[in-house]
């Protein structure tokens, strides 16, 4: 009997399968699984290779016979092959992820149908529930499943008698069982369900865990659950999805470990692979069907031409390539290249410090950033911040789309405790005061801008600590933003992880003025870049202060002109 799961793994670490790393790492991951000793689970063939067999009897949506390329018996195998000691899943949890026109409903569809007829645990009222976004990307995998069973039912007297297939239900007389399509937006909808199996569909619009949540409430106490996630990645640096991709990057980078969790990100290694068609396998895995390989390079071909014409690559980076792209072409910072720069948290006693303080209003956030420079030419960053509450925290967490009680409560942030929901501007001296009184520093300079610092200046004046007024204005930050930007590239400033400070990096758009000045705008009322502006008025001490000053004086001459 052939084993699927260990020919597509040993093709893929071989190399005769073309695949991004973490497909490589995924693979790897079972390999290394199936070696483990004293492991709570074991790998059943005989279970893999019964789902993968029953899954190609289902025909088509036009009604033809399937065969199942070797990736999708991949994740069927994984996902029915593995079992604990009492013969339930190991995976509660599936995280697919591919580009568009990959066959992700099909493999949803299947999944349903196979749990509807096969499955035994439970016995009776297995409800499987297939979700996404809205009602009608809900429907897409359930029809193809309702398609496939009419199907079924035409060629098999007992499936006729044995399923009720109505237009937004499928119902298993015989054990009491459904399939269901249900929208994600209204999760109280979704609170008396208890799904034996759970799909979602395009979870990258998700701007929450909610869904997750309560849907992991209802198989709570269900040995056999699983919620499945299947999707193409999207603009949402925010939403739920990249955050479990981030999660689960690193599992599959070895830094966690998820033992119930079966993960299959299928992308390109890079932006410069898009120019290259004999990498696109890695994020199309049905590359691997040379008929359809054929119709889609054609079609991928033609999608990036248009999207070269048009001077925006973002749709294409992520529909056709499966790579996360902010919104906008005119992201200041992208994430990745931020991300890229993150250390472990340094330890800054006795050292020389430059903090850049951004007040608020009622309802904004105030950040206090700090730059520390160190001894191995490189500079190094982070930030705080204080969340107004003027109309509720949370009307405030919903419009901000931020969860602040979760970043307050690991210590990325305070949300203030006056009844009026203003910042207490006393928090904002305190806490820089006790920092540099804790670690010994050198305080070389306090950079604010002047709005409503009246109070702090005074504060600040009996310490002694020089103070530096910095205006916000696109003439006075666009050398030093730029050379900021080009710091971070060359890996010159690093951060730890801090996640309200990606948020704002995630936020920041670069414009520029009608006489060509760039600078980051801050105008978006609901996009919070508070930490990243904070940022600036320290870095702008630096770039005028510490840094070659022949830097600026070359750019004033390279743009001089008549």
């Amino acid at each position: 009997m052939t084993d699927y799961v260990l020919e597509y793994c040993n093709k893929v670490t071989n190399g005769d399968i073309v695949s991004c790393q973490k497909i490589k790492q995924a693979c790897s991951r079972e390999l290394d699984d199936r070696k483990r000793d004293n492991f709570e689970y074991h790998f059943d063939n005989k279970r893999a290779a019964k789902a993968i067999k029953f899954m190609e009897l289902i025909p088509s949506p036009t009604g033809e016979p399937i065969k199942l390329a070797l990736f999708q018996k991949w994740i069927i195998g994984e996902l029915y092959g593995w079992r604990d000691k009492q013969g339930n899943r190991r995976y509660h949890n599936a995280f697919i992820s591919l580009s568009r026109k990959n066959g992700k409903s099909f493999l949803g569809s299947c999944t349903e149908v196979a749990t509807l007829l096969l499955e035994n645990k439970p016995a009776r009222n297995r409800q499987i529930l297939n979700v996404a976004n809205n009602f009608t990307q809900a429907t897409l995998a359930f029809n193809m499943a309702r398609s496939n069973l009419n199907h079924l039912s035409t060629i098999s007297p007992s499936l006729r008698k044995r399923l009720n297939i109505r237009k937004k239900e499928i119902y298993d007389t015989v054990t009491d069982s459904f399939i269901e399509p249900l929208p994600s937006a209204d999760t109280s909808r979704l609170d008396g369900y208890n799904p034996c199996l759970a799909v979602i569909d395009e979870y990258h619009g998700a701007k929450n865990h909610n869904v997750v949540n309560v849907l992991k409430s209802g198989q709570g106490q269900q040995d056999n659950a699983l919620l499945c996630i299947i999707s193409t990645s999207g603009f949402n640096l925010k939403g739920a999805m990249y955050q479990d991709y981030k999660t689960y990057s690193d599992v599959l980078n070895g830094k966690n470990s998820l033992d119930d969790t079966f993960i299959a990100i299928y992308e390109q290694d890079n932006e410069n692979e898009v120019y290259d068609d004999s990498k696109w396998i890695k994020s199309n895995p049905l590359f691997e069907v040379d008929s359809i390989k054929g119709k889609m390079t054609e079609k991928i071909h033609q999608d990036l031409k248009s999207a070269l014409a048009q001077n925006d690559l973002n749709p294409i980076l992520v529909k056709n390539f499966n790579l996360w792209r902010a919104n906008s072409e005119n992201t200041f910072l992208k994430l990745d290249d931020w991300q890229k720069t993150e250390v472990k948290p340094i330890d800054i006693k006795n050292k020389k410090i430059i903090f850049g303080i951004d007040l608020s209003k009622a309802n904004d956030l105030t950040s206090v950033s700090w730059i520390v420079p160190l001894d191995d030419g490189r500079y190094y960053t982070d930030s705080h911040s204080w969340v107004g509450t003027k109309f509720g925290l949370i009307e405030k967490e919903k419009q901000d789309e931020i969860n602040y009680t979760s970043l307050a409560d690991a210590g990325y942030c305070d949300i203030t405790s006056l009844n009026s929901g203003v910042i207490d501007y006393n928090e904002i001296f305190n806490f820089i005061k006790n920092m540099v009184d804790r670690n010994s520093l050198d305080v070389l300079g306090i950079c604010y801008d002047p709005w409503s610092f009246g109070y702090l200046l005074g504060e600040f004046e009996k310490e002694n600590y020089p103070l530096i007024e910095t205006s916000q204005g696109a003439k006075n930050l666009n050398f030093s933003e730029k050379q900021f930007r080009e710091y971070v590239f060359n890996n010159q400033i690093v951060h730890p992880k801090n996640p309200l400070l990606n948020i704002a990096v995630i936020n920041s758009i670069w414009r520029s003025s009608s006489a060509g000045v760039g600078f980051i705008d801050k105008t978006r009322y609901s996009n919070r870049i508070d930490p990243l502006v904070s940022i600036q008025f320290a870095w702008k001490f630096v770039s005028d202060q510490l840094l070659n000053k022949e830097e600026k004086s070359n750019e004033y001459y390279e743009n001089f002109s008549f």
